[in-house]
């Protein structure tokens, strides 16, 4: 173990955050275009809302935490930026492979490809974030990097309803000229450029960033953690994280439900070609969660000058309660323009718990477990917010409304008691948090 050695420079720290944000921009189009493609691949192939809810998430995110409890503990051990890096190129060729295939269990394959090349991402990005700023500067930057799943949804839907409308509506049977592949229908042809492009960022990140030099070790325990001391800090801390971790889980849940589903929705009950909402949403969502990610880190700023530690778990609170309360209304305002406006308004809480609740990982958690513990959340909110959101809903229109133009009021409804749940976990974990920042204190060292 060294002596303690200076932070990367500031100017080269925020580079690097910038190609990792600039891969988890393409990770996070990867994860939500299937909602947006979805009346295209139902109208050609024929699937039904409960399996196009499975392909939207379960498929994904079954994989994507399977997956990421051994690549987290990669991550604690390994060379971070290579295995990022790798796991950027196998994502973006999942979703390329996408396009080649036309059943339900092809959809399938690809989609669980896509989460395990992804599970890489948080725990690598967790762990590097921690390691190329200081303390003070941490909470803006995981709001920056959260910011690319703003513009990752607005980039998916402007673009994706540009390419829709240049073609000519969001039928399966339109058809796209692909090199090699001759003509295809136009929504396999999104999945083959968008995946293609996601390789420019693995590109990037293996030519031109450093893996940086680990620090805030723990005094407990040497420069790897035994599962002994694993083991210990997951007691110690279990009301935390437990609160922590299923807490912004249920508020996700809501969330990824309805951006997978609000496409359909318009199509459905207000016969707004997809290109058209697409690109409504894409401008002026996409405006305000990026808006949303860059406030996160001011909002925790704020309440830690009033003497507030637990500042990132209070925004990580502010917004799943101004979420919640959006977003059940919202799909069941009377006309599009109202249910638009409704989301975008809202948007502007979207990325506070997502943002924040990273930045509270790294507060409380030693290098050395920084990034098994962040797969441990990765693990939770994959399962409950990728993987059951879009599927729940899908399942509630099915069988509990039993009718698919009643999709609203299984958005509304879900949001609602997905959401509540959160925000009851989140408030009840607060003073244990504050407990866990009070006993995280490190030596300084780093190694690398």
């Amino acid at each position: 173990m060294s002596e303690p050695t200076p932070y990367p420079r500031p100017a080269y720290a925020w580079y690097c955050l910038g190609i990792i944000c600039f891969a988890y921009l393409f990770g996070f189009m990867d994860r939500i275009i299937v909602g947006l493609l979805t009346p295209a691949i139902q109208k050609d192939i024929g699937l039904s809302d409960g399996q196009m809810g499975i392909i939207q998430g379960l498929a994904f995110a079954v994989f994507y935490t399977l997956f990421g409890l051994p690549l987290g503990r990669a991550a604690d051990r390994s060379n971070r930026k290579w295995l990022l890096t790798a796991g950027t190129t196998l994502w973006s060729l999942m979703t390329a492979g996408a396009g080649l295939v036309r059943s339900f269990g092809g959809l399938f394959f690809m989609r669980a490809g896509v989460g395990v090349g992804e599970a890489t991402l948080n725990p690598c990005a967790t762990s590097l974030i921690g390691d190329y700023f200081r303390p003070e500067s941490r909470a803006k930057a995981f709001g920056i990097y959260t910011m690319s799943t703003a513009l990752g949804t607005g980039v998916t839907y402007l673009g994706g309803g540009l390419v829709i409308g240049f073609i000519g509506g969001p039928a399966g049977g339109n058809s796209f000229d692909m090199p090699l592949l001759g003509e295809i229908p136009a929504w396999q042809a999104v999945f083959i450029l968008i995946g293609i492009a996601g390789l420019v960022p693995a590109l990037l990140m293996a030519l031109t960033i450093r893996e940086p030099a680990r620090r805030d070790l723990t005094r407990a325990a040497g420069e790897q953690a035994s599962w002994a001391e694993t083991r210990a800090f997951l007691r110690q801390n279990r009301t935390t994280l437990l609160c922590h971790h299923f807490g912004v889980a249920f508020i996700l849940m809501a969330i990824y439900g309805w951006v997978n589903w609000l496409p359909t929705l318009f199509v459905r009950l207000h016969d707004w070609p997809v290109a058209r909402f697409s690109i409504w949403y894409g401008i002026f969502g996409g405006t305000a969660g990026i808006l949303s990610a860059i406030a996160s880190g001011y909002v925790t700023g704020w309440f830690r000058k009033r003497g507030h530690r637990d500042g990132s778990m209070r925004t990580v609170l502010v917004g799943g309660i101004g979420l919640t309360l959006g977003t059940s209304i919202a799909p069941l305002l009377p006309t599009p323009e109202l249910v638009l406006a409704g989301y975008c308004i809202t948007g502007i809480f979207t990325n506070f718990p997502p943002a924040q609740a990273l930045s509270a990982v790294a507060e409380i958690t030693p290098n050395q477990l920084r990034g098994f513990v962040t797969s441990l959340y990765v693990f939770v909110i994959g399962i409950a917010g990728a993987g059951f959101g879009p599927w729940i809903m899908g399942m509630v229109t099915d069988q509990v409304f039993g009718d698919p133009m009643k999709i609203h009021y299984s958005i509304a409804l879900v949001t609602l008691v997905m959401g509540l749940l959160g925000i009851a976990l989140v408030s009840y974990g607060l003073k244990s948090f504050r407990e866990s920042l009070a006993r995280a204190t490190w030596n300084g060292s780093v190694t690398g």
